[in-house]
């Protein structure tokens, strides 16, 4: 015959107690866990709602009118054609990112790790924005330009042409896109400032989420909402950290770090 032998009574009276103690620790982290997965997938699915259906009415709407109306005449066609191509794209742009977020926490995308100066990263980083940044001004602090990083320079570039992008969106007309240098300890951060609006407080905590966009901007500025989960995801890849500080009506200022050159 078998007999089960509980370990716990071989346990003092304040292990048995640390022991519950331990179990209710864990019972609460799942707990907590739950509820912040089912609150991610509740703003997955608004997103969702939003930025799926947004394209989708406009790209429905443009074929209606292509099917109803056949004397159509060539000027409007074109329009409605156009509607029909950007929408497509838009669509696209948010499966493209959605996979992106999901290769990324998976770990499936490794890192091609390399020696770059801050200087050649920003660089790299405004070469491709130049388009956007055109008719504003960038004020670079010249700080630790020849500083070296280790990083994947692809990954990073993309962070920080995000970054700019974004202020670019939401600065007023004029105003300068401010991007400054510091070191701390192992790793060098990289701020990018704009002249914005700047986000509301209970915001603060959600912008890094994925599909997550302010309210008063969801309808003004087009964009997926998963740019800065996706450069946090980067980001913490290389061992880094990215914030925000921010005050309404007076901008926001965007904060990554990565690792220095050992």
């Amino acid at each position: 015959m078998k007999i089960k032998r509980s370990t716990e009574t071989h346990l003092t009276r304040p292990q048995r107690v640390l022991n519950k103690a331990s179990k209710a620790r864990v019972q609460t982290r799942k707990i907590r866990a739950t509820h912040e997965s089912e609150r991610l997938k509740l703003v997955f699915l608004d997103a969702i709602e939003h930025d799926f259906k947004t394209p989708l009415t406009g790209i429905k709407a443009s074929v209606t009118d292509l099917l109803n109306n056949r004397e159509i005449d060539r000027e409007e066609r074109a329009v409605l054609l156009t509607i029909i191509d950007e929408e497509c794209d838009r669509l696209n742009q948010l499966i493209s990112e959605a996979s992106e977020i999901a290769r990324l926490k998976s770990g499936e995308v490794k890192l091609d790790l390399a020696s770059y100066s801050l200087g050649e990263l920003i660089s790299a980083a405004l070469a491709d924005c130049r388009a956007a940044t055109s008719n504003r001004e960038i004020w670079l602090d010249a700080k630790h330009l020849g500083s070296r990083l280790l990083l994947d320079l692809s990954l990073a570039k993309r962070v920080l042409i995000h970054l700019i992008a974004n202020a670019q969106l939401y600065s007023s007309p004029g105003q300068p896109i401010r991007i400054a240098i510091d070191k701390y300890d192992k790793f060098y951060s990289i701020g990018v400032a704009d002249q914005g609006p700047g986000i509301k407080e209970v915001e603060i905590d959600h912008i890094f989420e994925k599909c997550y966009r302010g309210k008063p901007q969801r309808d003004s500025v087009h964009c997926t909402g998963m740019g800065l989960s996706i450069a946090k995801t980067i980001v913490e890849a290389h061992g880094g950290t990215i914030r925000v500080v921010s005050c309404v009506g007076q901008g926001s200022v965007f904060t990554f770090s990565l690792p220095a050159e050992r």
